[in-house]
């Protein structure tokens, strides 16, 4: 089960905070989630996200590229930067 819950900034930017597991039919959800933003400042806030598989993980390393990550769990700070290691 994945909960996001969004919320604006003081600044005007979008806050995402992620609760649970991004697995199976939850990424798709948080992707047409992340679709319908409107453009401008993201943070995602990845302190209660409790794992990702293969798939998740890989949706929250292209989203790190346009978006602040903040709060992350060791475990989930370790899938990625262990993802782009040999």
């Amino acid at each position: 089960m994945l909960r996001v819950d969004t919320e604006r900034d003081g600044k005007g930017g979008i806050v995402l905070r992620l609760e649970g597991s991004l697995v199976g039919p939850w990424i798709a959800e948080f992707a047409r989630v992340l679709a319908a933003l409107p453009e401008g400042a993201l943070a995602i806030d990845l302190a209660a996200l409790v794992y990702a598989d293969k798939r998740g993980e890989e949706l929250l390393r292209d989203l790190t590229a346009r978006a602040e990550v903040r709060g992350c769990s060791p475990f989930v700070a370790e899938l990625l930067r262990g993802s782009n290691q040999p």
